[in-house]
């Protein structure tokens, strides 16, 4: 069996979107707000389109559950890895309409958020050599031995229960971008000192 968790080419269509979206930031504020909206309700109401249909774009399809809410969610339990396309319809539609909000928006959360925006590869890389050691240290605390780890497809998680509750996980995450702030911001200064020395 071939496995391939990671797909260059449903990835790379979503990162040429943002290299094309790169040209509608010259257009006036208003009129870029106006597209972005405007491409987020199309994304969406193509996804709500083809979830519905429970055909193609996703390959789990979504049932009804024993109440609404639990029907919702499996309605909205579409597939990252690999990337389907119910999934990139959802994520860029909603970043497209938060994207429409936003525009013009300047306050403290903004200023915080941009610093992130502007080196999302560097948060991405970072963040990744953060979490895994993280990752080990909580197994470790959990009685695991470095021979109890297994590597490939499962990333050095052990066999059997491990990890933290959801609670947890989500104090983790605040933590990590707590601490990757100064850093990305560091390095984004480092980005205009190199571009202005040319």
């Amino acid at each position: 069996m071939f496995v391939i968790g990671y797909p260059p080419i449903p990835w790379l269509g979503i990162m040429l979107i943002g290299f094309a979206a790169g040209k509608l930031f010259e257009l006036p504020a208003a009129q870029r707000k106006s597209i972005f909206l405007k491409i987020g309700i199309a994304s969406l109401t193509l996804f709500i389109i083809i979830r519905s249909i429970n055909i193609y774009g996703d390959s789990i399809p979504w049932a009804t559950q024993k109440n609404s809410l639990y029907t919702f969610l499996s309605f909205m339990n579409v597939t990252k890895y690999p990337p389907s396309l119910v999934f990139c319809l959802v994520t860029l539609g909603i970043m497209f309409i938060i994207l429409s909000i936003v525009e013009g928006m300047k306050n403290k959360f903004t200023e915080i958020t941009t610093v992130y925006g502007k080196v999302p590869l560097f948060y991405f890389l970072v963040h990744w050599y953060i979490l895994h050691p993280i990752m080990f240290l909580i197994v470790f605390l959990q009685g695991y031995k470095s021979a109890d780890l297994l590597f490939g497809f499962n990333l050095g998680r052990p066999k059997g229960i491990s990890g933290v509750n959801l609670w947890y996980t989500y104090l983790i995450w605040i933590g990590v971008v707590i601490i990757l702030y100064p850093l990305c911001k560091w390095y984004d200064t480092k980005k205009i000192i190199k571009r202005k020395n040319g």
